[in-house]
């Protein structure tokens, strides 16, 4: 099949997407900046000969807070994130793994909700959408429901949206003191690769300082699936981080995980370096916290 070949549709409102995407009954493909839909389509991966474009809904492309909750539009770029003044102060994380994403360009064209909706376990803003405990919320003609986004991804590129749906937000809490996260991504080369192995962390800390009362941490690029690591969530809490404690801790979250060999990586070395991603993350927190507390 050629480029040539496809249909596309442009509707300007949201209400004539959905009602496309209605009346098509499931047979149109949504696309929102393209960079993944139409390599796939080029490969042979993505069948279709009818496109719904979607990027010129603006009333998909925002990124706001409201009192803890941060809200952001599902067609808003990479480059929208990056330049957040909101996300750079409610959710740093968020901000530094939209920037390990391919070149600017891609930046400036790639959505969050196409990440999302493209359902790959390597997508570098899903693990911290994990460990964020965000919600995905998704509209047809009819209405809408919200996603825990743990419930929206079901297996390998397989999610729970419905041929007549959208992605249209992506809710989280603001990450506030005595809180933190950060997100740390392993690949074959310095810049612009995709992830051989990613982790987000997310944690509350005790008042004590030198333990978590609470901690999520997912992985990305080791399973079918985005992981959530709970067993290493249940052994590092409330317990005192000695190198030796976190060590074994990302031992567990490897133990947790199910790669696969392929181009980028073999699946005994994923598995390796799971607990040096995992140190080096708690690492970082452990260096902010004490940045909280410089006079």
């Amino acid at each position: 099949m050629r480029l040539s070949d496809i249909d596309v549709v442009a509707p300007t409102t949201l209400e004539d997407a959905l009602s496309v995407l209605h009346e098509k009954s499931g047979k149109m493909k949504p696309i929102a900046g393209g960079t993944d839909a139409i390599i796939q389509l080029k490969d042979g991966l993505l069948q279709t000969t009818e496109l719904l474009d979607i990027s010129s809904l603006g009333g998909l492309r925002y990124i706001l807070r409201e009192g803890l909750r941060v809200r952001i539009g599902a067609l808003s770029t990479y480059s929208d994130i990056i330049d957040s003044s909101v996300l750079n102060n409610s959710c740093p994380m968020l901000v530094d793994a939209s920037r390990r994403i391919g070149v600017i360009q891609l930046q400036n064209r790639a959505t969050i909700g196409g990440n999302l909706a493209n359902g790959s376990p390597a997508g570098d803003t899903i693990p911290p959408l994990y460990v964020l405990a965000a919600t995905i919320t998704v509209q047809n003609y009819t209405g809408t429901r919200s996603i825990p986004i743990e419930k929206f991804f079901l297996d390998y590129r397989t999610i729970d949206l419905k041929p007549d749906e959208l992605i249209t937000e992506i809710s989280f809490e603001a990450v506030e003191k005595p809180c933190g996260a950060t997100f740390l991504k392993l690949g074959l080369r310095e810049a612009h690769f995709i992830s051989v192995a990613n982790l987000a962390i997310w944690a509350r800390w005790a008042p004590d300082g030198n333990s978590f009362s609470d901690v999520r941490v997912a992985m990305g690029a080791v399973a079918p699936v985005v992981v959530r690591a709970r067993k290493c969530e249940d052994f590092l809490r409330n317990r005192i981080l000695e190198d030796a404690v976190v060590w074994e801790a990302g031992q567990i979250a490897s133990s947790e995980s199910s790669p696969i060999t392929d181009v980028r990586a073999s699946a005994d070395y994923r598995r390796a370096v799971i607990p040096s991603l995992l140190y080096k993350a708690v690492h970082r927190l452990t260096e902010s916290r004490r940045m909280w507390e410089m006079p």
